[in-house]
C-alpha cells in the first residue's frame, strides 16, 4: 500500500469555454475509482470551479501547496496536469517543489506519474500546452468579441431590466417583460429631484424587484444603474462607447435628466457628462516624478461605419519635467486597481455572518443603552426639579441674585453634561453599527463595483479604502485605510468579526 499521503484536487473553470472539461463530479469519480485500485491513502479531497489561467485565483489550491510545504501532504492526485495549473508561474512552484522533494508524486487516473526522479520535461510540456492553449483561445474569444460589439450586440451579462436572447456567439439583449416597466419607472422618479435614492431603493423592494445575482439592490447598485449609458442604447467595452442595435429602454433625454438631477443630488465636482471619465483625477500620483496621474478623453468619428468611438488614457503630467512611465487605457488602471481592491474583499458567508454579529451586538448594546439612558434621564430630572427650586426661592427672597446665579450656573453646567451622554447613548449605537455595516458592505461589493460600477462609484469606493496611491511601470502602490488593512491579513479574516 502507498504510504504517502495524496490531496484529491479537481477543478472545473467557472468560464464557460472550458466546456471541454469533465465535470468536478466525474472527475473525483475517476481519481476515487484509481485509489482504490492503486490503494492509495487521500487524506483531503479539494474541490473548486476558478479559472487557472491566472496565478493566485484558487485559495484551495494555495491552501494545497501550503500543506504540502507544511509536510502535511505529500502528493496530488487530479484527473490530469492541467486541473493543477494553466500558468507559468504555479507551473514553475509546482514543478520545483518536485524537484526539491519537498511534493512526492503527482498522479493521474490515465497513467501520468511523476516523481522527483522521473523526467520533468513531460511535465512541463502538459503545462505549457494548457497555458498555450487558454492563450490561443483567450486571443480567439477577444477577436469574437470585437466583432459582436462591432456589430452592435451587448457584450456581457444581460443588465437589471434586460434578458439575454439568441444562439451562442450572436446573443444579445431585450427588454424583460418585468423588470423592464420597473427600470422606466426608476429612471423617470430619479430625473425627479422628489425621490431620494434611499426612497427609489424601498420602492424597488416594494415591486420585489432584486439584482440579478438575487440580492437586494442597494443604493451604490441603483448610482451604478442610473448612470450606466447601456439603457439608453449605448456600452462600453474595453474603453470605448459602441452603439448598441438592442432595443433601449430609456431615452437619451430621459438620462440626461437624471445625470443633472443626480449633480444636484451630490454636487460632484464634474460638470459634464464627458467628465464622468476624469474621475479618477487627483487620487494618485507618478512614482518616478511625483506629478499627478490626470486624465484624457478622445473622441474620434469613423466616417466608414457612422461610429464614435472614445477614448480614455491616464497618464502623469509630466510637469516636473520628462517623465519615463507610459500611459495606461482606463481599461488597464481599472484592472490594476481592481486587483488592488480583490485583496480586502470577502466572501458571501464571511459578510453575512459578520452582519448577523454585528446586528447581534448592536441589540445587545442597545438594551444596555436604554437602561444608562433611564439612570441619565432621572438624573437630568433631578437636576431640573432643582433648578425650579432655585428659582422659587429666589422668587422668594430666600437668595440673593449672585447666590442665585451662581448656582443656577452650576446645575445648568451638570444638565448640559447629561444632556451630552445621553445624545451620544442615543446616536453611537446606532452610528457604530452603520459604520460597521458599511465596512463590511464596501469589502463584499468591491469587487462589483470595480467591475459593473461608474466610474463616480469606482473613485467613491477607491478613496473610501485606499490612501497614499502610487503609480509606476503600471503598477499601483496601494496603501489600505484602517480598518480595510485588517483584512490583507489571512489570519485577520475570521478574528475581526468577534471584535
Amino acid at each position: 500500500m502507498n504510504n504517502l499521503r495524496y490531496i484529491r484536487y479537481s477543478r472545473k473553470s467557472s468560464e464557460s469555454k472550458e466546456k471541454q472539461a469533465l465535470s468536478i463530479e466525474e472527475q473525483n469519480a475517476e481519481c476515487d475509482n484509481y485509489a482504490a485500485r492503486e490503494e492509495i491513502n487521500i487524506t483531503l479531497k479539494l474541490e473548486e470551479s476558478k479559472s487557472a489561467f491566472k496565478p493566485d485565483k484558487r485559495p484551495l489550491f494555495s491552501k494545497s501547496l501550503e500543506l504540502i510545504r507544511a509536510g502535511q501532504a505529500d502528493a496530488y492526485l487530479t484527473w490530469a496536469p492541467n486541473r493543477l495549473c494553466r500558468n507559468p508561474q504555479e507551473g514553475g512552484e509546482l514543478l520545483q517543489m518536485l524537484q526539491d522533494g519537498v511534493l512526492k508524486e503527482i498522479r493521474t487516473p490515465s497513467g501520468d506519474f511523476f516523481t522527483p526522479e522521473s523526467d520533468h520535461l513531460i511535465l512541463q510540456i502538459h503545462f505549457g500546452m494548457a497555458n498555450q492553449f487558454s492563450r490561443n483561445l483567450s486571443k480567439d474569444v477577444r477577436r469574437s468579441m470585437s466583432h459582436k460589439v462591432e456589430r452592435g450586440e451587448y457584450p456581457g451579462p444581460a443588465p437589471l431590466g434586460f434578458e439575454g436572447y439568441g444562439e451562442p456567439g450572436r446573443r444579445n439583449i431585450r427588454p424583460n417583460s418585468f423588470e423592464a416597466p420597473i427600470m422606466m419607472e426608476v429612471f423617470q422618479m430619479a430625473s425627479s429631484a422628489n425621490f431620494s435614492l434611499a426612497r427609489i431603493v424601498e420602492f424597488l423592494e416594494q415591486k420585489g424587484l432584486k439584482a440579478k445575482s438575487g440580492k437586494k439592490i442597494c443604493k451604490s447598485h441603483l448610482h451604478f444603474i442610473l448612470t450606466c449609458p447601456t439603457y439608453y442604447g449605448y456600452f462600453m467595452w474595453n474603453g470605448v462607447m459602441y452603439k448598441g442595435n438592442y432595443e433601449p429602454l430609456i431615452s437619451k433625454e430621459l438620462f440626461d435628466q437624471v445625470q443633472l438631477a443626480l449633480r444636484k443630488r451630490s454636487k460632484p465636482k464634474f460638470r459634464e457628462w464627458k467628465d464622468e471619465f476624469e474621475s479618477y483625477r487627483g487620487l494618485i500620483e507618478c512614482g518616478e516624478c511625483g506629478c499627478a496621474i490626470t486624465t484624457t478623453v478622445k473622441e474620434k468619428h469613423y466616417n466608414r461605419t457612422e461610429r464614435t468611438a472614445i477614448y480614455v488614457y491616464d497618464h502623469c503630467t509630466k510637469r516636473r519635467g520628462t517623465c519615463n512611465q507610459e500611459r495606461m487605457t482606463r481599461l488597464e488602471l481599472e484592472e490594476e486597481l481592481l486587483r488592488q481592491v480583490d485583496r480586502i474583499q470577502i466572501d458571501k458567508e464571511a459578510w453575512e455572518l459578520g452582519i448577523n454579529l454585528f446586528r447581534a451586538k448592536h441589540k445587545s448594546e442597545s438594551e444596555k443603552s436604554i437602561s444608562q439612558l433611564s439612570f441619565y434621564q432621572k438624573q437630568y430630572n433631578q437636576l431640573q426639579d432643582k433648578l425650579n427650586r432655585l428659582i422659587d426661592m429666589r422668587a422668594s427672597g430666600e437668595l440673593t441674585k449672585e447666590e442665585f446665579l451662581t448656582q443656577k450656573a452650576e446645575l445648568l453646567k451638570e444638565q448640559n453634561g447629561i444632556r451630552a451622554r445621553l445624545s451620544d447613548r442615543e446616536t453611537s449605537a446606532h452610528n457604530w453599527l452603520e459604520l460597521a455595516e458599511t465596512f463590511l458592505n464596501t469589502a463584499f461589493h468591491s469587487r462589483e463595483i470595480m467591475e459593473s460600477g461608474d466610474v463616480r462609484a469606482k473613485r467613491g469606493l477607491i478613496t473610501a479604502v485606499g490612501e497614499n496611491l502610487i503609480l509606476k511601470d503600471k503598477k499601483i502602490d496601494f496603501r489600505f485605510k484602517k480598518p480595510y488593512d485588517l483584512l490583507l491579513k489571512p489570519q485577520s479574516r475570521t478574528n475581526w468579526l468577534p471584535g
